[in-house]
């Protein structure tokens, strides 16, 4: 298991001193018994040979414990997690050379992994070892930096706890939890005319890929011919080639402000990153490269295509860094990276949402440009106040009516923008943040097999 451990298992940075709750009850005993002194001057001996005593085992504790050499730790966490997955920490102690104590361990884990995890009173003998053992649950996507373990421990008479910190050890990646695509709801391969609305039809032109030799004949293209074949067989012997069935898809992701709004516990953004990873799994079951681009007023992430394991790997390294900025996207940082790193016709998937008015004539116009070269299927982010005008209200206050005809002339001007969009031939979806994966999967499905690429 790959995982983040110690750089010197167990060996502490520093070590504090403070008194033990049986030094604090002493310490209790003898003010209640000064204060008594305060009327009954008889007490008063009996209070001072009291804290000549305490002070005495304070510091005969101190003397014989503050040379015992600190338990040891190493904690072990996988460098890899997946978000809503449980995953292990698990935390070795050793107590070398010194009696048998109680040894208590507070880690300051990050929030994107619970928080604190505080483990108290495990009983170590002298030089035994112990494995302890505890659940975690990602919560958030993205490296999280690992904070300080502390490891506390009594001393021999208990009078004093000594405390050892471990300083902070390194990073946990948390990756989306994208299933395999065949486990998402609603997934299905339905036909392009149910889907789109027009019919399959076959590839054009005589491809780019070679598929077999075959003898020339007349009329073959001059240029196809193998010469090497031909020397071989000591007859004319040409390539034939096929449309090209290993095509490219390029996710877009905006990281603008708006994708920070939240959808079910998740932000637009972690929804549209568990759709890219979930089609770039779907994507290279049939061998096409993958890409990733991020986005808002500039660049944030560039996966270059790839395909297989490594596409996939790849997008989900660049995910890692990415959360919402509060900006608004520029679109031409888009199309101009694009333009720059795939003169290649492709399949572009842009995740975004966006404000009706000057932005989506922005997004249009951009949109436009890159629907000249690449197959584009924009998926619009839906808000989700918009989803209140899905629920019937038979009556509704004067309140609540201005605030439904609003939403209701926000969804009206996105539907319009939607309309004009795919007048450019853009594809469009309009979806739920937090059920946006398997219609951008048939939809993925439904071009490929339509040869649309």
């Amino acid at each position: 298991m790959v995982a983040v451990r110690s750089p010197e298992a167990g060996a502490p940075e520093r070590t504090a001193v403070r008194p033990a709750s049986r030094l604090v009850r002493l310490g209790a005993l003898i003010a209640l018994c000064a204060l008594a002194a305060v009327v009954w001057h008889l007490l008063v001996a009996p209070v001072l040979a009291l804290v000549t005593i305490a002070a005495a085992l304070t510091l005969l504790d101190w003397g014989i414990s503050g040379n015992d050499p600190p338990p040891r730790l190493e904690r072990i966490l996988a460098a890899r997690m997946v978000k809503g997955r449980r995953a292990e920490a698990v935390y070795l102690l050793l107590r070398p050379g010194a009696p048998a104590t109680t040894v208590s361990i507070l880690d300051e884990l990050p929030p994107e992994l619970g928080g604190d995890l505080l483990i108290e009173n495990v009983a170590l003998g002298a030089g035994q070892r112990c494995r302890l053992a505890r659940d975690l649950m990602p919560l958030r996507r993205g490296t999280c930096e690992l904070g300080p373990t502390y490891i506390l421990w009594r001393s021999r008479l208990g009078l004093l706890k000594f405390r050892a910190t471990m300083p902070a050890q390194g990073t946990v990646a948390i990756i989306p939890a994208a299933s395999p695509p065949a486990r998402h709801v609603a997934l299905t391969h339905r036909s392009l005319r149910d889907e789109l609305g027009v019919r399959p039809r076959p590839a054009r032109g005589e491809g780019s890929e070679f598929e077999s030799l075959r003898e020339y004949s007349e009329g073959d293209d001059p240029r196809h011919l193998d010469w090497r074949a031909s020397a071989r067989r000591g007859r004319l012997i040409v390539r034939r080639y096929q449309t090209e069935r290993r095509h490219t898809v390029i996710v877009a992701v905006d990281t603008g402000r708006l994708m920070a709004a939240k959808s079910g516990g998740d932000s637009k953004l972690d929804c549209a990153l568990d759709c890219a990873i979930a089609l770039a799994r779907l994507s290279g079951q049939f061998g096409d490269r993958v890409g990733l681009l991020a986005f808002d007023q500039e660049l944030r992430a560039l996966a270059k295509p790839r395909s297989g394991a490594a596409g996939v790997g790849g997008l989900v390294e660049a995910t890692l860094e990415l959360r919402p900025r509060p900006f608004e996207p520029n679109y031409r940082v888009l199309a101009e990276t694009l333009a720059r790193h795939q003169k290649k016709r492709a399949l572009v998937v842009v995740l975004t949402d966006f404000v009706e008015g000057s932005a989506s004539r922005e997004l249009e116009s951009y949109l436009a440009v890159l629907a000249r070269r690449h197959c584009v299927l924009l998926v619009a982010m839906r808000d989700r106040l918009l989803a209140e005008l899905d629920v019937r209200e038979p009556q509704i206050a004067s309140g609540r009516l201005y605030r439904r005809l609003a939403l209701q002339d926000l969804a009206v001007e996105r539907e319009a923008a939607l309309r004009r969009i795919a007048q450019f031939g853009v594809q469009t979806l309009d979806l739920d943040p937090a059920r946006v994966t398997a219609p951008v999967l048939n939809r993925y499905l439904a071009i490929r097999q339509a040869a649309l690429l």
